[in-house]
């Protein structure tokens, strides 16, 4: 009777250690110093906009942590991939560009649903090369329809996003290429009048976005 005893003692001061081994364990684990890091929720494609839908915030022990990353969501919001970004990654900073900025190609300026035209004009259909990037202009046109000569509103209140002038001495005068931002669903219409009507680029005053959607003229 002593011997079962004194064998269960000695089984319960094993358990109470291995308890005690474990508890303590646990709460070395949870003491351990953590860092949050933004890290994608979901696979992001390349040439994605980063959404808040997109990220998480995620714990990282401190030398798991790249000095490239960050722990602010709002520094990746709006911002586009350059790569594919896998789920539960850490995003850093050189796998994403921002569109704003000057060193960026093109594509990565244009809003989303548009598309850009560049225009070729003269002094006449380009107001004397006055338009520069960031003014916003009109284009206007008259075609030929069923025997019958009007002149149209194109497209009012488009964006310019790059002015290119052809100085070279084999041009017929100083031509300028004019890039402008058209919403995707007028492409076609505006294709279509710089390729069948005569043409003119109209400078709007920085203070007018007005659209005013004039009847055509008809003569």
């Amino acid at each position: 009777m002593k011997k079962l005893i004194l064998i269960a003692l000695i089984v319960a001061v094993i358990l109470g250690f291995g308890v005690y081994s474990f508890a303590t364990a646990l709460e070395n684990r949870s003491n351990v110093e953590t860092v949050p890091i933004v890290v994608a929720l979901e696979k992001i494609p390349k040439s994605t906009i980063i959404q808040p839908s997109m990220i998480t915030v995620k714990q990282y022990p401190p030398e798991a942590v790249h000095e490239l990353s960050t722990d602010n969501p709002e520094d990746l919001i709006g911002r586009i991939t350059l790569a594919g970004i896998e789920a539960n990654e850490p995003i850093l900073s050189t796998r994403l560009i921002d569109s704003t900025q000057d060193n960026n190609s093109l594509s990565f300026s244009i809003p989303q649903d548009f598309r850009a035209i560049t225009i070729l004009t003269d002094e006449i259909s380009g107001v004397a090369g006055y338009i520069n990037i960031g003014d916003r202009v009109d284009l206007a046109a008259v075609m030929l329809s069923g025997g019958i000569v009007s002149s149209k509103m194109i497209q009012e209140y488009m964006e310019v996003v790059e002015v290119m002038v052809n100085n070279s001495d084999d041009a017929k005068g100083a031509n300028t290429a004019i890039t402008v931002l058209v919403p995707d669903q007028d492409v076609l219409k505006v294709t279509y009048a710089l390729s069948e009507g005569k043409y003119r680029l109209a400078l709007r005053s920085v203070v007018d976005s007005a659209i005013d959607n004039p009847a055509p003229l008809t003569q």
